[in-house]
């Protein structure tokens, strides 16, 4: 039906409706009075068959409120994302369906049923109700306590309720005389001397507070960045600007200064006062959009937009389903091989062990298999020669097990396969031998025939073994047994493994007493011209041989024997003493050093504080760090890093998420944690050419750190087709072998000359 069927004489039951439904209170206080009453006068309108609010709790799908729904309907949706947003946008309108996301809070969908001639209407109520909730919920959002930092300061409890008593004032005083207020409160928290807010834009400089600025525009102007906080003394001030963004666009800046310079604690009190200034300003933008609402003449108008936003909503939540099931789909699977990934394998190990050791009788085997010289065909064909052989050798390894085995690739040239009710030789050995006897056949590789071999590592499950990461370290031994014994080898894991003198975590430990692990550093270009703007840190291991390893080579040993945050901090030193022999060189130059470090690091506070003090201790600037943490890892963090990561924010230190898009939690990632940076993994890029939804997906993640205020940083670029088109998609910066490979520190020096001025 269109808008224009509703006949003028409707207009007035259904204002008295939307006005009951602005009155409605937050869900958590509703009471079945409440409910009642709103069902009523939905139904006055719209004769409701079915109601319901979902939202989505750590338990999974919670009902909120239902009315007339039938328990096999409610199972039928499912309980997690993103089945349940699958099933409620493929809910048919022609049988008068209506669904109507909600923003922020507790209720995330209303669901509602009528029949299809009064879907007009129920629309308009629906979305009505929508940002009533919005409201409710995001003012419930503004009372809360908001900070894991008054757990710590017994002072923060009293700063934030000041703030929230400010804040419960919006709706009752003009906006000049609340701004007033929390300067009044800023100036006796914090002795701020100033407190400004102003928009801008290319032209012009609007003064929100006060009104008359005492500043010349030029020099507020210069205090302001667009995306990232800024902190400059001026005059003898301390200055601090921090961007506010409302509907994930800029909005305004909020501008403090002070005579003393602030303390850690007070600089991220900032940072919870810009969070509440935002949900205020988005509050208020909220009532306005509902006074306009209320008037009768914009109803004809907002009935007849409202079929073409719901279309637009649903193919927008058709390509973030599409997204969610790829980020799926890549938490579990290696993205270039399209093989199980290493946690997909952990999680089928630890179900085979436990299956063990309930019966016994179903004992299994795993194969460790490493490409011996892998490095030199990258090196002598190039890195696309190399990932087209990891391809092809998945797929022959695929063809040598049974139904019930697995294959898995861990990262760089390592495979494990899991070979199910196998424990004895007789039922191993026909595998070993199809490995053997398929990988002995010449591979072709861009138009060469290249003959490779494997070296193998076997260990079976026995009564002794305690867990699986002890069975796979034990076929890596093997592995590397094998490799000492010539390569091509075979070898079955035994105590000799252990006892050789040269093993690998032996070696590892010495290389990394005797200074053998170095620092590499692989530079950042912003893409539009070709600008450096930041190095990345890649750990690479001299060996005795004169060999130069790379980092995946040796970093997942290292995170299997316990000296990954040891390297990381002996890498972050290294780093800090060649910034130091840079700067006195780079002139005003300005760049960022990117550096990965491990997920534990943010266990405890101790373990990130460590990393400051090395810095402190080496007199560089916190500011030109950028600390990488691997997607996933971050993910199965606990709140506590999230309070490390404001602090090291805090101190000027920037955050970067590596890897994104080959995780499971990548979207909800960019929401919970303090992120700067987003690095796109190098499989994207790989694909991208010759696969349409890989390009997509790089499409998206431009658009998302676009409308998040994150800068893009895109791995992995090989060749100039692929520059081109990441230039032609609008992404920020990139890295790659065809733009420079990694290189040691004195090769640096002469390209700082070309990174962008403070």
């Amino acid at each position: 039906m269109s808008a224009q069927s509703i006949q003028p004489h409707d207009s007035t039951p259904l204002l008295a409706t939307v006005s009951s439904i602005m009155d409605f209170p937050a869900p958590g206080v509703a009471s079945p009075g409440d409910y009642a009453s709103l069902m009523q006068q939905l139904d006055r309108l719209c004769p409701l068959q079915q109601f319901a609010m979902l939202g989505l709790a750590n338990a999974g799908l919670h009902w909120v409120y239902a009315h007339q729904l039938a328990d096999d309907f409610k199972q039928q949706l499912g309980r997690e994302e993103p089945r349940l947003t699958e099933q409620l946008t493929q809910l048919d309108e022609q049988q008068g369906w209506c669904v109507q996301p909600v923003e922020h809070g507790e209720v995330q969908w209303l669901l509602a049923r009528s029949t299809p001639e009064h879907l007009p209407t129920l629309r308009l109520l629906l979305e009505c109700l929508a940002k009533r909730l919005h409201e409710t919920q995001t003012g419930a959002q503004l009372a809360g306590q908001a900070s894991p930092l008054m757990q710590r300061d017994p002072h923060w409890q009293q700063k934030i309720e000041k703030i929230s008593r400010i804040m419960r004032l919006a709706h009752s005083l003009p906006q000049h005389a609340l701004f007033s207020q929390l300067e009044a409160v800023l100036r006796q928290m914090l002795a701020v001397r100033d407190m400004l807010l102003v928009r801008l834009d290319s032209q012009r400089l609007d003064p929100l507070y006060p009104t008359q600025l005492s500043y010349d525009d030029n020099a507020i102007r210069a205090l302001c960045h667009s995306t990232n906080s800024v902190e400059r003394q001026e005059a003898g001030l301390h200055w601090y600007s921090l961007p506010l963004r409302q509907q994930q666009q800029y909005f305004a800046h909020l501008l403090i200064s002070t005579v003393q310079p602030l303390e850690t604690d007070d600089r991220l009190f900032l940072d919870f006062l810009r969070h509440q200034l935002t949900l205020l300003l988005e509050l208020k933008r909220v009532r306005q959009q509902l006074d306009e609402i209320n008037s009768e003449e914009s109803i004809n108008q907002r009935l007849q937009q409202m079929r073409q936003t719901n279309l637009r909503l649903q193919k927008q939540l058709k390509q973030h389903q599409e997204l969610e099931r790829r980020l799926q789909f890549n938490a579990l699977h290696d993205p270039l091989t399209q093989l199980p990934n290493r946690a997909l394998l952990m999680n089928h190990l630890h179900h085979a062990m436990t299956r063990y050791r309930r019966y016994q009788n179903f004992g299994f085997t795993l194969i460790f298999i490493d490409v011996d010289h892998f490095k030199q065909v990258n090196d002598a064909l190039g890195h696309g020669a190399g990932d087209q052989l990891l391809q092809e050798l998945s797929k022959r390894l695929q063809g040598c097990i049974r139904q019930n085995d697995m294959v898995a690739r861990l990262g760089g040239d390592e495979f494990v396969i899991y070979l199910d009710n196998s424990q004895q030789e007789e039922d191993v050995s026909p595998v070993l031998n199809r490995l053997v006897s398929r990988v002995s056949h010449p591979f072709r590789l861009q138009g060469n025939e290249l003959a490779i071999t494997v070296s193998l590592g076997v260990a079976s499950v026995s009564e002794q073994t305690a867990d699986i990461s002890e069975l796979l370290h034990q076929a890596d031994l093997a592995m590397y047994q094998a490799k000492r014994n010539g390569r091509s080898r075979i070898v079955s894991y035994s105590e000799d493994c252990t006892g050789h003198a040269g093993s690998p975590e032996e070696l590892l430990t010495k290389a990394l007493r005797e200074g053998k692990i170095v620092p590499y550093f692989q530079p950042v270009i912003r893409l539009e011209d070709s600008c450096l703007t930041g190095l990345e840190v890649m750990a690479r291991w001299i060996t005795e041989e004169g060999e130069l390893k790379d980092a995946f080579d040796f970093i997942p040993l290292a995170e299997q024997c316990g000296l990954i945050q040891e390297l990381d901090r002996h890498i972050l030193r290294r780093t800090c003493q060649q910034l130091k022999l840079w700067l006195p060189v780079s002139g005003p130059s300005r760049f960022k050093i990117a550096i990965n470090l491990s997920g534990k690091h943010l266990a405890c506070r101790e373990q990130i504080m460590l990393l400051v003090s090395i810095i402190e201790e080496e007199r560089v600037l916190p500011s030109y760090f950028i600390f990488e943490f691997n997607e996933r890892e971050l993910s199965r963090q606990s709140i506590d890093s999230l309070t490390s990561l404001h602090e090291l924010r805090a101190k000027g230190i920037q955050i970067s998420l590596d890897d994104f898009g080959t995780g499971f939690s990548s979207l909800n990632a960019l929401f919970h944690f303090p992120v700067d940076y987003i690095k796109v993994d190098d499989s994207f890029t790989h694909r991208m050419l010759n696969s349409p939804k890989d390009l997509a997906l790089i499409r998206a993640m431009r658009d998302i750190c676009h409308d998040l205020d994150f800068t893009l940083v895109v791995e992995g670029i090989e060749n100039q087709q692929q520059l081109q088109k990441l230039i032609e998609l609008g992404c920020a910066m990139g890295q790659g072998r065809h733009i420079s490979p990694p290189l040691p520190g004195a090769d640096i020096t002469p390209l700082l000359g070309q990174a962008g001025t403070a």
